[in-house]
C-alpha cells in the first residue's frame, strides 16, 4: 500500500460555529467599549464636581505642596552636609 491509498481522517472545522463565535466576540467587544466609555464619563464628571467644590484650585494646591517639598529637601540636604562636616571636624 502506498500513502495515496491509505485514507487519513480529514480535519474539518464547522465554519458556521467559527463565524458565530466571531460575531459574538465582536458584539462583546462593542459592549465592553460602551461600558468603558460610560464609566469614564462618570469618572470625569465626578472629578469635575470635586474640583469645583475645592476652595483652592488643584494647580495651586500642587504648587503649595511642591514648594513645601523643595523646602524640606533643602533643609534635609543642609542638615546632611552640616552633620557630615561636624563629624569630620570632631574626628580631625
Amino acid at each position: 500500500m502506498t500513502n495515496s491509498q491509505v485514507s487519513q481522517p480529514k480535519f474539518q472545522i464547522n465554519t458556521r460555529q467559527v463565524i458565530g463565535g466571531s460575531i459574538l466576540i465582536g458584539i462583546g467587544g462593542v459592549l465592553a467599549m460602551a461600558g468603558m466609555a460610560m464609566a469614564g464619563a462618570a469618572m470625569v464628571a465626578a472629578y469635575r464636581d470635586r474640583t469645583q467644590q475645592m476652595d483652592v484650585p488643584p494647580s495651586e494646591y500642587a504648587r503649595r505642596h511642591w514648594n513645601r517639598m523643595r523646602a524640606a529637601t533643602a533643609a534635609g540636604v543642609g542638615e546632611w552636609r552640616n552633620g557630615r562636616q561636624a563629624t569630620e571636624a570632631a574626628s580631625g
